[in-house]
């Protein structure tokens, strides 16, 4: 019964909340356009064992000791998200520091792997592709010369892409009608449960006026 009264509510205001749904969508499409596009790139990496090891038997323990510690590849990834390597990187480019402002750079290893996913964000597809590939020349410049039993080998270099990450305009439009269509549906509920209850307290409220107490003694004389 109750939700056979909420439906009727909105089958006689569906214009409002229609309403308030389109100017949500065109506010969040009109916000979607001012900001800023963010594009990403990225390169991957691959931790082996280094290619001294020349006997079988310490290649396959080099092997089995990499596959039980994630944490070397996890050091890695430390490494190339490091602020001495992105410096390093920005000076090989002619990168301003403010410039690097602009840019998120994040190394993560990828799961049950010791493969490494360099990933750079920014306003420039161009700048983000080379910026992750200076960024992996010089981790692997450092790396190389921290010890020679396990390497850290390039697999992927970052290319330019030109469709930007975020915004994603049709994905900010839809979630902002949605957040006007519930917006709009909770204020006609709530308007007519306003209503509903001024309604029951008017003539309690009137009761107490002196007003209408006089006007209701003359009625009954």
């Amino acid at each position: 019964m109750q939700i056979q009264y909420y439906l009727r509510i909105l089958r006689e205001t569906w214009w409002v909340v229609a309403a308030m749904a389109l100017v949500s969508a065109g506010a969040g499409l009109a916000f979607s356009y001012f900001q800023r596009p963010l594009y990403e790139a990225t390169a991957t990496f691959v931790v082996n064992p280094g290619t001294r090891i020349a006997d079988t038997y310490d290649l396959l323990y080099s092997i089995d000791t990499l596959a039980g510690r994630t944490s070397l590849a996890t050091t890695y990834s430390h490494v190339l998200k490091s602020q001495v390597i992105v410096k390093a990187a920005a000076a090989t480019l002619g990168l301003p520091p403010e410039m690097m402002a602009d840019y998120d750079i994040n190394a993560v290893v990828l799961p049950d792997s010791s493969v490494l996913l360099l990933r750079v964000q920014g306003p420039s597809p161009v700048t983000a592709a080379a910026l992750a590939n200076a960024v992996g020349d010089s981790g692997l410049e450092y790396i190389r010369n921290l010890q020679e039993i396990y390497e850290l080998h390039r697999l992927d270099s970052a290319v330019v892409v030109p469709e930007p990450i975020s915004p994603d305009h049709p994905k900010d439009t839809l979630l902002s009608a949605m957040v006007g269509l519930a917006g709009g549906i909770a204020f006609v509920i709530l308007r007519q449960l306003l209503l509903q209850s001024f309604s029951a307290q008017r003539p309690s409220i009137l009761a107490s006026m002196p007003e209408f107490e006089s006007s209701r003694a003359k009625a009954v004389k």
